[in-house]
């Protein structure tokens, strides 16, 4: 049998679990395992001789990947994989079973897949798909799934804790062994919360992507998360992954800011010029397959028009995927909002302020002003 994953972990699973299940079958068995692999010829006198000792055995080369990869290397270490496939087709099994066990990039190819396939069985377990570089999300449904059935092996009344489950998503990405052991550390608590998974993180940084995302989603919960890690002494880290110093970030988030309201307003306005002001809705940028089924080929010519009679717009020289970016940013908000908050920040002066602590207070105020819905803002200016 040929085992093979596209990640070491659920590699592993299916390894331990197999190994498992053989031993249930074979209780008075015998489990070899080489850790390298062996010389082709040294494995297919082991499968052809019977033990002395054990009624049934089971062979395991955990390290079986270099036998099925594309291109083979054939100095490594165990011999070619031509060679033991021919030996495997005319070797007879002697009360042994043979698992080999590869980490692959994609589906196993090979002399020696051939062989075990019509000898034995291939197993081979894909990853998921990944999120498109134009999908709104950090991970796919299918990726979750995945996650929640590892995490349902170890601590299995987490994944019903649907708050938990995101923030161990959001902390870990689509990382399986990072992410199941810290399930297993917030189960062994006793009382696992969001907020104990994103202490657990150490989720102390946060960057400027953060705080466009939030300000794109218009959810001042997001936008509070970025910045309160910022006020408890987090780390603002700059676009070349460089730490802002602590009475730098009030300049460096105006100024990202600025530009990012500057740009949304221009938008506007260019989709205005261009006739598609009814395109600006939040919800119809949010599908999945907008950037390249919508705006790409429909909405980016027009847009290009408009803004080429525009130069000094700050749309100017902006690639297609940044465009896209700017019209989602100004989708969800009024161009009297984005100019009011942009009022808000020069008032306010937060580039002048060297003590961060003021700095992103000031800066709070204007953008939750900004994120919260229209009738909670009049409610508020009425009071």
């Amino acid at each position: 049998m040929l085992l093979a994953a596209a990640d070491d972990y659920l590699l592993e699973l299916a390894r331990t679990d197999l190994e498992a299940h053989w031993r249930e079958l074979h209780p008075d068995g015998e489990v070899t395992t080489y850790d390298s692999r062996p010389v082709p010829l040294h494995l297919t006198r082991e499968l052809s001789s019977p033990s002395l000792f054990a009624p049934a055995r089971l062979l395991v080369v955990r390290d079986a990947g270099g036998w099925v990869e594309k291109k083979p290397d054939k100095k490594k270490k165990g011999g070619d994989a031509a060679e033991l496939a021919g030996e495997l087709a005319k070797v007879r099994l002697a009360d042994a079973t043979l698992v080999l066990v590869a980490e692959v990039d994609g589906p196993p190819e090979g002399p020696l897949v051939e062989v075990v396939r019509r000898i034995g069985e291939v197993r081979y377990t894909p990853l998921p798909e990944a999120p498109k570089p134009w999908d709104v999300v950090r991970m796919t449904t299918a990726q979750r799934a995945v996650l929640e059935s590892l995490v349902k092996r170890v601590a299995p009344d987490l994944v019903a804790n649907r708050e938990v489950m995101d923030a161990l998503c959001e902390a870990y990405g689509f990382k399986p062994r990072e992410l199941v052991q810290a399930a297993q550390r917030a189960a062994l608590t006793g009382t696992p919360t969001a907020e104990l998974v994103r202490q657990q993180a150490g989720i102390t940084e946060s960057t400027g992507r953060d705080l466009e995302e939030a300000l794109l989603a218009r959810k001042a919960g997001q936008l509070a998360s970025t910045l309160g890690r910022l006020a408890a002494g987090g780390v603002l880290v700059g676009w070349r992954g460089e730490a802002v110093e602590p009475r730098d970030q009030g300049g460096f988030l105006v100024r990202l800011v600025g530009r990012l309201l500057r740009q949304a307003v221009a938008m506007r306005g260019a989709a205005r010029q261009a006739g598609m002001e009814n395109e600006l809705k939040p919800g119809r940028c949010a599908d999945p397959s907008w950037y390249p089924r919508v705006f790409k080929p429909t909405l980016l010519p027009r847009l290009q028009d408009a803004i080429a009679g525009a130069p000094d717009s700050g749309l100017t020289g902006l690639t297609p995927w940044q465009l896209q970016r700017v019209f989602r940013l100004a989708a969800p908000y009024s161009s009297a909002e984005l100019l009011s908050a942009l009022d808000g920040l020069a008032r306010a002066e937060i580039d002048r302020e060297g003590r961060s602590e003021l700095a992103l207070a000031a800066l709070s105020r204007v953008l939750l002003t900004l994120v919260q819905p229209p009738a909670a803002r009049r409610r508020a200016a009425a009071d």
